[in-house]
Formats: structure tokens, C-alpha cells, sequence
């Protein structure tokens, strides 16, 4: 996948149905491979639960390394000095650093998606409902780990294009199905369903992909304010009334 495919970058007219479909088959790679996690934990040895607090301080600090340094500087050794373990120790729960690249994107992705979707309340007007559910999306990508753990990605698409995939992906669909079914449950039947997932595809564009690129590209602080609030508004109201013309 290239790097104009990911967040935001391919949302013209939202996932398709296909992908949609096939997150369902990756989400359950992702749970699969998160079970690889802990490995090494013998019997008379330390337990699970004191297993898993190992691999998830290894998984901790490789997070760290990986955001500052990214993969290609950062080494095994580095990994396992700053989580205070030898070099045994790592492998007896990693192969290598890739499978440890693997699982940090895979816990980030199982600990932050929204399990549950975006919701605004039904007895509003839908400009309000859009513009509320909207900001609550911004509060979200915005926020310094999930620009993180994107610039992450991003940055090893050639040797991890899944990861990447996943990471977008996952983000996209959740806010899109949010977004297709308030402006379904607006439209009463009036608009084929073609047509809203379109729609809802364009909004995502619209009010998200601007402040999202921009701090990813340190233009702009991470999380929100004042101004990206009104920007969001009007680009609301934009959307909804257009542009006048003659």
C-alpha cells in the first residue's frame, strides 16, 4: 500500500464494502497474533501474569524507541537494556525486533479502536449531530500516540504494508459507518445507500483530513482548540448549505 493510500489520504469516497468485509478477517489475524505475544513462560517459571507484564514493558519501551528512532536504528539490544532484561530473555518472548514491531501496532490498534461507533444524539438537528460527532473524532486522532504510532506505520509501509493497511483502515471504517448512519437515519429512505456511503466518505474528507495532515506534519499542535474547533464548524456548514452561486 503506498503512503498516499493510508489515513485519510484514500477517504474520496470512503471504504468500500469489500473492505469493510475484509477488516473482519484482519481483526481476527489481530487477535490471533496478539495470543504470540507471551512465549517462553515454562512450567515452575514465572507465571502468565507475570509473563504478560514483561512483554507488555518490552512492548512499552520498544514503543518508544520505535516513535523516536524509528525500526531501522533501533536494535534488539537497545530494546532490551531499556526494559532492563537480557538479550535471552527477549528472545525466549520475540524472534526479533519485526515480530516486536507487530505487536506494538497490533496492541496499539485492540487498545484504542472504538469498540463501540460514534454516536450524536437523534433529536438534533443533523448539523449539530455531524459537527458534535466530528469533533469527537479530531479529539481522537489528534491526540500525540495516535499521530505516533501513525508516523510509525507510515514510515515502515515497505516492510510492514499490512500493519500500515490495518492501522488506517481500522480507524476509517469505524468513523465512516458512524458518519453512513446518521445521514442514513437523516436521509428516511430518500437516498440510495450507494449514495451515503459516498456522502459519508466526502464528509470524512471534509472536516478531517486537513487538521489530520497537519499534525502529521508538524504544521500544526496535536490535540484541539479554538481555532480547528470554528474550522470544523464552518466546514460543517459548508458541507451541508455549499457554496452560493449565481
Amino acid at each position: 500500500m503506498k503512503m498516499q493510500a493510508a489515513l485519510f489520504g484514500s477517504l474520496g469516497c470512503g471504504p468500500s464494502r469489500a473492505t469493510i468485509h475484509s477488516l473482519g478477517e484482519e481483526r481476527q489475524l489481530m487477535e490471533a497474533s496478539t495470543q504470540q505475544e507471551v512465549r517462553g513462560v515454562r512450567r515452575g517459571r514465572p507465571s502468565l501474569e507475570e509473563a504478560e507484564r514483561l512483554v507488555d514493558d518490552i512492548l512499552d519501551r520498544a514503543s518508544l524507541l520505535f516513535m523516536e528512532q524509528g525500526f531501522g536504528v533501533t536494535s534488539v539490544e537497545a530494546i532490551a537494556q531499556a526494559a532492563g532484561i537480557s538479550k535471552r530473555t527477549f528472545y525466549t518472548r520475540f524472534a526479533g525486533k519485526a515480530e516486536v514491531f507487530e505487536a506494538v501496532v497490533l496492541r496499539y490498534v485492540r487498545r484504542n479502536v472504538r469498540s463501540q461507533p460514534m454516536s450524536a444524539a437523534s433529536d438534533q438537528p443533523l448539523e449539530k449531530r455531524l459537527y458534535d460527532m466530528a469533533i469527537h473524532l479530531l479529539e481522537w486522532i489528534l491526540q500525540p500516540d495516535v499521530l505516533g504510532i501513525y508516523r510509525m506505520t507510515i514510515a515502515e509501509v515497505q516492510r510492514f504494508p499490512q500493519l500500515a493497511h490495518m492501522v488506517a483502515e481500522y480507524a476509517v471504517v469505524d468513523a465512516t459507518r458512524a458518519f453512513e448512519s446518521t445521514l442514513r437515519l437523516h436521509a428516511k429512505g430518500q437516498i440510495d445507500e450507494e449514495e451515503i456511503t459516498f456522502v459519508a466518505g466526502q464528509f470524512m474528507q471534509t472536516v478531517a483530513a486537513e487538521p489530520f495532515h497537519r499534525a502529521i506534519q508538524g504544521l500544526e499542535s496535536p490535540g484541539l482548540d479554538d481555532g480547528k474547533r470554528e474550522r470544523l464548524r464552518r466546514a460543517v456548514k459548508l458541507f451541508l448549505q455549499g457554496f452560493p452561486g449565481d
